[in-house]
């Protein structure tokens, strides 16, 4: 096994100790702040780190950063690795007008969830507001586990953007007109153009929430 250098050592244990007060790893830019150099002083360490077996990183998720269990022996290190079935993701809030509901400034938190055994892609989250979708058991402060692509087939649950608006409904065509179908009868059908931001894979619940 690779030995690692002693600044390597204290950034895994600050990453260590970041996520067992946060329960998601730190940015670049958070580890940088925290030794006090530029970003680029952090990059080269962490990805040894990365080559070396000690940390991982999920591909296309901002904190992808995750701690390889049985790597680390300092701290509380047994009981913050994160199960290898679990994922942290974003989770995005409102849409300011013009701006990309994928914007960091928009990452309102992280979570961390179950894989869902459909989650195989980049992965993100949104909470749900409304009572459009309660016959498919999707209600308000549910948190939608979405794969990220902007295709979706017939019948697929979808988060979409909806005149600046991020809105959860069923896809469906009508011919070659895609529309968003609501899962409540109380709303008609949306024929006005869209953009689908992902296809939801799971979901997760509060039953505190009020």
């Amino acid at each position: 096994m690779d030995k690692i250098t002693k600044k390597q050592q204290q950034i895994g244990e600050f990453i260590e100790s970041f996520i067992a007060a946060n329960g998601y790893s730190p940015s670049y830019k958070e580890i940088a702040d925290h030794f006090e150099v530029n970003v680029n002083a952090i990059q080269q360490p962490v990805t040894s780190l990365i080559k070396k077996g000690f940390l991982e990183k999920s591909a296309g998720i901002a904190r992808g950063l995750r701690l390889v269990p049985g790597m680390w022996k300092t701290g509380n290190a047994e009981i913050v690795h994160l199960n290898a079935e679990t994922v942290t993701i974003p989770l995005y809030g409102k849409v300011a007008a013009g701006e990309p509901i994928f914007a960091d400034n928009n990452i309102e938190s992280f979570i961390t969830v179950e894989k869902p055994q459909r989650g195989q892609g980049e992965l993100f989250a949104v909470t749900v507001t409304g009572d459009s979708m309660t016959d498919r058991k999707i209600v308000p402060h549910d948190k939608l586990i979405v794969r990220k692509q902007n295709t979706a087939s017939e019948g697929e649950i979808v988060v979409a953007l909806l005149d600046d608006e991020v809105t959860v409904k069923v896809f469906r065509k009508k011919g070659d007109t895609p529309y968003l179908q609501p899962a409540n009868n109380m709303y008609d059908p949306i024929y006005r153009p869209f953009t689908i931001l992902g296809v939801v894979v799971g979901l997760t619940r509060d039953y505190t929430a009020v």
